[in-house]
């Protein structure tokens, strides 16, 4: 079973994404930036989905809260097979390799 994490999954795309690879069958790991849109999200994901999901706040733009989501995400289900950066907002069109860590 692959566990899936996917950033920015409280609601619209990632959202649909949780449903799906929850209907695939793999363990999802849901992150927003408020407990209380986790905690509502995995209540929706619970009711129209069976599956493995869990869910962490956390704000990609701090690379501290990132690290901690990736921990946080393999404590519980294991290594992360799938890693879907789906968070944040459209920004420069830069190549990975160029980007500042910050």
């Amino acid at each position: 079973m692959k566990h899936v994490v996917i950033t920015g999954s409280t609601r619209g795309i990632g959202f649909g994404l949780a449903i799906e690879f929850l209907r695939a069958g793999c363990k999802v790991t849901i992150n927003g930036r408020s407990q209380e849109s986790v905690d509502q999200a995995i209540n929706r994901l619970i009711d129209n989905c069976s599956g493995t999901v869990q869910g962490f706040v956390a704000d990609v733009e701090k690379r501290q809260e990132l690290e901690k989501l990736w921990t946080d995400a393999e404590r519980q289900f294991g290594k992360v097979d799938i890693w879907i950066n789906n968070a944040g907002i459209d920004q420069g069109r830069d190549y990975f390799w160029e980007l500042q860590d910050e």
